[in-house]
């Protein structure tokens, strides 16, 4: 059994771990939607939590703009499980294969709805800080999906994890404290839009916490751009491929806000959910685009830009 599953985020692991449960001998491709033009044309068995390609025999996702274009395209078959409203790819899954009474998968599927619905806890912290390190190194990724598999949610206990995680919280701690720095320099404006366009010198493996702590002291929206071009100290998977003139950037939103995250990102090309979205800028007339990101921003409320640039200390 060949399988393609997201790369980057719980939900897409723990969907990893739920067919390692179910076909132990599978042959799992870590992807990220990036990647999917390049395995376009393998024949999967399934593709889950990713946008459907062309070859595969059924899609497992719960994102809206892969069953839009499913319907637009014709390409919605019966074999597809594709349901927007349902809180992860996992608890779709997890039926698919027949698994919904393995209490370690029904636990699993559990922390997959909180993650990728915007909730956190200190297991989900720190798994998520592990895979995002690892987001573009297949056999770790395998690695951590085994793990997840035979331990379930008591994956934390596993002795790999426990070092990882005591490796990566003292960068992680660093970013906060930057973050949190940027916070109280910013705390009179009356703003409710934060861009934060990073240039160099910030902890890859904590830059999703940036938004999280913008949006918990107030503000509505928060867009993080990553526009950083050396490589990571820590996380050197990261920065291991070029990022080929573009920056990437991530759009969060208060739960409170009316704010589309997803329709506002398809209009750079990009998607997602919401409450959470990303794209990508080609950075050949990024000011342009930028300006573009700002003025459509603007009709929600004022926006507040910050270029850091952290190799030449804190720059506001």
């Amino acid at each position: 059994m060949r399988v393609a599953v997201h790369a980057s985020d719980i939900d897409g692991l723990v969907s990893a771990a739920l067919i390692l449960l179910k076909y132990p001998n599978s042959k799992i491709d870590f992807l990220t939607l990036r990647d999917l033009q390049n395995y376009d044309d393998v024949e999967y068995d399934l593709v889950v939590d990713l946008p459907k390609t062309s070859k595969a025999k059924a899609n497992i996702d719960h994102h809206i703009s892969n069953y839009e274009k499913l319907l637009k395209e014709g390409r919605l078959t019966k074999n597809d499980v594709i349901d927007p409203k349902a809180p992860s790819a996992a608890s779709l899954l997890i039926r698919y294969l027949g698994l919904e009474n393995n209490e370690k998968a029904r636990k699993l599927v559990e922390m997959a709805n909180i993650a990728d619905t915007g909730g956190v806890t200190k297991k989900i912290y720190k798994l998520d800080k592990i895979i995002k390190c690892y987001s573009k190194d297949p056999a770790t990724l395998m690695k951590i999906a085994w793990i997840l598999a035979e331990k379930g949610v008591k994956f934390d206990k596993d002795e790999w994890i426990k070092k990882e995680w005591k490796r990566l919280k003292p960068w992680i701690e660093k970013g906060l404290k930057m973050v949190k720095k940027l916070l109280k320099k910013l705390s009179k404006l009356d703003s409710n839009v934060i861009i934060v366009d990073i240039v160099s010198g910030f902890p890859r493996v904590a830059m999703n916490d940036i938004p999280w702590l913008f949006l918990n002291k107030g503000w509505e929206i928060a867009v993080i751009i990553n526009r950083m071009r050396e490589e990571d100290p820590i996380c050197p998977s990261l920065s291991s491929a070029p990022n080929n003139n573009q920056a990437r950037v991530s759009i969060r939103v208060s739960k409170h806000s009316r704010f589309d995250a997803r329709k506002f990102a398809e209009k750079f090309g990009g998607g997602g959910h919401l409450k959470a979205a990303g794209m990508r800028l080609n950075l050949n007339g990024y000011e342009e685009l930028l300006g573009r990101m700002i003025m459509e921003l603007s009709e929600y409320g004022s926006v507040t830009y910050v270029r850091l640039d952290l190799s030449k200390n804190l720059k506001l």
